[in-house]
């Protein structure tokens, strides 16, 4: 099957291989980001929800 390729065939080959390796790398970067980032978010929301919860408790009631 790889008998008849030539040097150009093999080249081809080679840089496909690099660009998939490139993409995947660029892929999986971007997502770990995004997945840091929705994390982050999450935190926050969070932070933001157990002090209204104090603020609330805290806070006198109102009649």
């Amino acid at each position: 099957m790889f008998d008849g390729w030539g040097l150009t065939d093999w080249a081809i080959v080679i840089l496909d291989v690099i660009a998939v390796v490139i993409v995947v790398l660029f892929l999986k970067k971007k997502i770990q980001s995004k997945l840091k980032e929705v994390e982050l978010r999450q935190d926050f929301h969070l932070q933001q929800k157990k002090s209204a919860r104090r603020d609330e408790k805290s806070a006198p009631p109102r009649d």
